[in-house]
C-alpha cells in the first residue's frame, strides 16, 4: 500500500511492482486513481527505456488492504491529513515513513501500530504527469525501526533489488537528521537561486554558500560528523548534477515548499541546543518569502 502518488510514491510503486510486488496506491483525486488503474505507472530509465507496470489505485481508505505494508509517501504537510485514517488502521498494520526533514519523527508518536518504520531516499524523481516518473538517479534508501511492540518485525530484505537497494541501520533519528542536513545544504539554495545541484558545485559562489552552511550545521550538530561530510554533499550534488531538487520542483510547480518540516524543524533543534544558525535562518526567510509570494519563477 502506497498513500501518496507523487514522485517518490510513483517510484517506489514501479520499482517495486518490477519485482512482481501486489502494488496498491491511495490517491487525493479519483482522476489519478482512474488513471492508474488504466493505465499503470510508466518509469523511465535514465538510459530513455521505459518500464510499464500493472498498479491498482483508490481514494477510498476502505477499499485498501490492511494486511500489507503501508508506505506513507505524502509530504509532511500532508500528515494531518490523513491522520485519521492511519489511527483507523489494525495495530497490525506495519507503516513505513518516508517524509523529508525531522519533524514526521515527533507527529509519528502519536500513533499506536506495532510496527513503525522510517526511510530515508536519495534516488532521483521527476514526476512527468499522473501516471508517468522520471528516474533521474539511483540512490541508496536507508530503512530503521521507529516504534517496534512486536516481536516479529517486517522482512524488509523482500523489497531489495539492483534498482532499490537499501541498507538496514538501527537509528531512525541518524539517517532522518543526515537526509534533513543533506537537504539544507542543497534544497534551499537551488530554489532560492534557480539553479540545478550541480550548478552548486560549478558556481563558485554558490559552492562557498553550501560549503558555509555545511559548517555552521555541523556547529548544531556534531554529531552528523561521523555520518555526514561535505565530501559527501558534493557528492550527492554531482551524482544529481542535471537534477533540480524537490523544493525548487515545488516552487515551479507554485506548490508549498517543504522549508518547514526540513530547514524549520533544524532550527528549532538547534535552539533547543542554544545554538544559532544565522545563514540557514536567512535561508529559511528567503524561501518562506518565495512561498508567501505564491508564484513560480519566470
Amino acid at each position: 500500500m502506497i498513500v501518496g502518488a507523487g514522485a517518490i510514491g510513483l517510484l517506489i510503486g514501479s520499482l517495486l511492482s518490477e519485482q512482481k510486488h501486489e502494488i496498491t496506491y491511495i490517491t487525493r483525486t479519483t482522476e489519478q486513481a482512474n488513471n492508474l488503474r488504466h493505465n499503470g505507472i510508466t518509469l523511465v530509465q535514465a538510459n530513455g527505456e521505459k518500464v510499464h507496470s500493472r498498479v491498482d489505485a483508490f481514494v477510498d481508505y476502505g477499499q485498501a488492504p490492511t494486511n500489507a505494508l503501508w508506505i506513507i509517501a505524502v509530504k509532511y504537510h500532508h500528515l494531518q491529513d490523513i491522520k485519521e485514517k492511519l489511527h483507523a488502521l489494525p495495530l497490525s498494520t506495519p507503516l513505513l515513513f518516508i517524509q523529508n526533514g525531522i519533524a514526521h519523527l515527533q507527529w509519528i508518536n502519536q500513533l499506536q501500530q506495532e510496527q513503525i518504520y522510517i526511510a530515508t531516499i536519495e534516488h532521483g524523481a521527476f514526476k512527468e504527469n499522473a501516471t508517468t516518473i522520471i528516474h533521474k538517479g539511483i540512490g541508496l534508501t536507508k530503512v530503521a525501526p521507529y516504534k517496534m511492540t512486536t516481536n516479529t518485525p517486517l522482512d524488509m530484505t523482500i523489497l531489495q533489488s539492483p534498482k532499490f537497494q537499501i541498507e538496514f541501520v538501527e537509528d531512525a533519528y541518524a539517517i532522518v537528521l543526515r537526509k534533513a542536513i543533506l537537504n539544507a545544504c542543497i534544497n534551499p539554495i537551488t530554489t532560492i537561486l534557480f539553479i540545478e545541484n550541480g550548478k552548486l558545485i560549478s558556481n563558485k559562489h554558490a559552492f562557498q554558500l553550501m560549503h558555509s552552511l555545511f559548517l555552521e550545521l555541523q556547529t548544531a550538530f556534531p554529531e552528523i560528523s561521523s555520518m555526514l561530510t561535505f565530501e559527501h554533499v558534493k557528492a550527492l550534488c554531482e551524482k544529481t548534477s542535471p537534477n533540480k531538487s524537490s523544493m525548487l520542483q515545488d516552487r515551479l510547480n507554485n506548490r508549498q515548499t517543504e522549508i518547514e518540516p526540513i530547514v524549520g524543524a533544524l532550527l528549532k533543534l538547534a535552539t533547543t541546543r542554544d545554538k544559532e544558525l544565522p545563514l540557514l535562518q536567512t535561508l529559511y526567510q528567503l524561501v518562506l518569502a518565495i512561498d508567501e509570494k505564491g508564484e513560480p519563477h519566470e
